[in-house]
């Protein structure tokens, strides 16, 4: 019985359709309960301690407006005080347990598929979890969306290295872990999807093999951590979410008769690059000064929530003198938190009652002060994700254009360009135009927004291209490890694996217990970059890559200390004597790997199969279609009006095999 649940679940992984249902599927549930219990535990802490020390209503910083009115009945003054303890905490955890769980996340997250191979390890994954509740449940000016990205791509690889795939399956997990993550914390399970395969790339590529696992992982995670986050709500003394998104804005169209508010959109789009421009300007100054003075890294992220802190309690005072009466914990502390509370503002009216040019003056400062407090909590090492404040940073200055043209023959409603305002800066600072157009889409609930949605991401692309606050990005798919020159699938449908393995073919391999100092010379003795590792019964306990070793340092020590079974990895992907040679190229480049190991029944190594094999059994193949067209006089003159027309074109695909 054993046995056969095991020949299933191999079978299952070994189809694409079953193992991305499968493991997609399973990154996307795991990332919505991980997301939910966050978002709950971050809200938690909000309450116990903005509440009881701070004299702030925690209903102003959480994730979502759960209550109709919170206000500051008096100026905050520990505030600061309870952030910069907050900034402490999370600067602590970070510098003794896992120091790359400092900054956003969503960067940490894209350098792991290009630069890692797609590994996270365990402990970063839940050092970013804690750190960031440590950092935001005290008020810290940062988002939930990147911490959790991290968090959803650490899931993804941990199944991949669990499960023991190829380094491409688990970069694929890894993307949609980060899908998985944004739709169960932002509730846009499409905007999330292709974000996770847009942000990966400063450029317009988009990372295609991943999409459809991005699709099963962000609707699964959407729903687990939406039903989640409502069930774990009245714990805490919460009603459970009213809508299926975080924003509602209402009666937002565009139509072809309205093409005059394009002009007013182009504005919106200009001021929320400047925003975006201004935002990562100001995170890459704190970034560089907190690097220059790194005698105490830990101390960082305390000073800067601090002055985060203090940049809220300006903020309150200049609220107060400026706007009497309008809603002041709503306008100044958007500053902190996830700072959403500003667009549930915006979008619920409370505008309305200021003159558009207060109203224009009160969102460029909010939109500053939201970019400099972000800048000084994340960019000085606190744990807190760029997503979200890109989101109040745009709506803010979107909303601000939207006031001062108001009236105009050029102009779209103000909740119109608050939107399009948050769509700019996601495609300028992450650089994902499809993503933000789609945003706008599942926020409003509506599709009458395409066009303008379309246009203004796509401005904002093309002038923020130094813009981006992504950290792990690169330009395209040609400048990524992840991307290699593997684009050969012509079949061998005749042959079989097993045909393979009788040619005599010395494949040097590496016993388990075998230290690094061995290997390296086993690599340069061997003329392939896969060597396997097999264990004293035989059994395949995979593959040392020449790359997993060459960027390993020389050093002595390490040479002892490091084994070949560390090393190993791809044990669960194998070929089967019984399998056609044309699966296997298949499987060779959907892996993405040089060679691929052979195993029996019992898992035992038989050899290996790699692509000059294969090219040469190509060859051979292509070769006995000549010698039999040849031989056959009824074919005599469809060759000679046309000879080697056919075959050439195979010869020239066998060529390319070797190459």
């Amino acid at each position: 019985m054993i046995a056969r649940c095991r020949a299933t679940w191999s079978w299952v992984l070994a189809q694409p359709t079953g193992r991305w249902l499968v493991l997609g599927g399973l990154v996307g549930l795991a990332t919505g309960v991980v997301g939910s219990i966050f978002q709950i535990t971050t809200d938690s802490l909000a309450r116990l301690v903005l509440g009881r020390f701070a004299g702030v209503d925690p209903e102003l910083v959480v994730q979502e407006r759960t209550a109709d009115a919170a206000t500051v009945a008096a100026t905050p003054w520990l505030l600061p005080l309870v952030m910069a303890a907050g900034g402490l905490a999370a600067g602590l955890v970070c510098h003794h347990l896992a120091r790359a769980a400092r900054g956003g996340g969503t960067g940490a997250a894209v350098a792991a598929f290009h630069e890692h191979r797609g590994r996270i390890p365990a402990r970063l994954t839940w050092v970013k979890w804690c750190a960031s509740v440590l950092t935001l449940g005290t008020g810290g000016s940062g988002g939930r969306e990147g911490p959790i990205s991290l968090v959803g791509a650490g899931l993804g690889s941990l199944l991949a290295e669990r499960l023991q795939l190829t380094a491409r399956d688990r970069r694929i997990l890894l993307v949609a872990g980060i899908a998985g993550g944004i739709a169960a914390v932002f509730r846009a399970p499409l905007t999330a999807a292709i974000y996770a395969i847009e942000v990966l790339y400063a450029g317009p590529d988009l990372e295609t093999a991943a999409l459809i696992p991005c699709f099963i992982a962000a609707a699964t995670g959407y729903v687990s951590g939406t039903m989640g986050t409502d069930l774990l709500l009245p714990l805490i003394g919460s009603a459970p979410s009213a809508a299926s998104t975080l924003f509602q804005p209402i009666g937002l169209s565009f139509h072809p008769a309205d093409w005059l508010q394009l002009i007013g959109y182009t504005a919106v789009a200009t001021i929320s690059v400047l925003a975006a421009w201004i935002f990562s300007s100001l995170l890459r100054l704190v970034r560089h000064a907190c690097e220059r003075a790194s005698e105490r890294p830990w101390l960082a992220p305390a000073v800067g929530a601090g002055l985060a802190g203090a940049t809220a309690l300006a903020m309150v005072g200049l609220a107060r003198w400026a706007v009497p009466g309008a809603d002041i914990g709503t306008i100044a502390l958007s500053t902190v938190g996830s700072g959403y509370g500003a667009l549930h503002w915006l979008f619920a009216g409370g505008s309305d009652t200021l003159p558009p040019l207060v109203l224009a003056l009160v969102l460029v400062t909010l939109a500053l002060a939201r970019a400099l407090a972000t800048a000084l909590t994340v960019g000085s090492g606190g744990s807190g994700g760029l997503f979200g404040p890109s989101l109040v940073i745009g709506g803010c200055a979107g909303g601000a254009m939207g006031a001062l043209i108001a009236h105009t023959g050029i102009a779209p409603p103000v909740p119109a360009c608050v939107l399009m305002g948050m769509a700019a800066v996601l495609s300028a600072t992450h650089r994902t135009p499809v993503a933000a157009l789609l945003m706008v889409g599942e926020i409003a609930g509506t599709w009458l927004l395409l066009l303008p949605a379309m246009w203004v991401s796509g401005l904002a692309f093309l002038l923020g291209r130094s813009t981006s606050v992504v950290a792990g990005q690169v330009e395209s798919q040609t400048h990524s490890a992840a991307h290699r020159s593997h684009h050969f699938a012509d079949p061998l449908r005749t042959a079989r694996v097993r045909d393979l393995l009788g040619q005599p073919h010395a494949w040097t391999t590496l016993r388990p217990e075998q230290p690094l100092g061995e290997i390296r010379h086993a690599l340069q003795r061997a003329a392939h970059d896969a060597l396997p590792v097999i264990g004293n019964d035989g059994a395949f306990l995979g593959v040392v890559e020449r790359s997993e070793v060459t960027h390993l340092p020389d050093d002595a020590h390490l040479d002892q200390l490091v084994i070949a079974l560390e090393l190993a990895s791809g044990a669960g992907v194998t070929l089967h004597p019984d399998e056609g040679l044309d699966h296997a190229l298949s499987r060779l480049h959907a892996h993405q790997v040089q060679e691929m190991a052979v195993v029996d029944a019992d898992g035992r190594f038989l050899g290996m199969v790699g692509l000059a094999q294969l090219a040469s059994a190509y060859r051979t193949a292509v070769d006995r279609i000549e010698q039999d067209r040849a031989s056959e006089e009824s074919l005599a003159s469809e060759m000679a009006a046309r000879p080697r027309g056919a075959t050439t074109e195979h010869r020239d695909r066998a060529h390319t095999l070797a190459d």
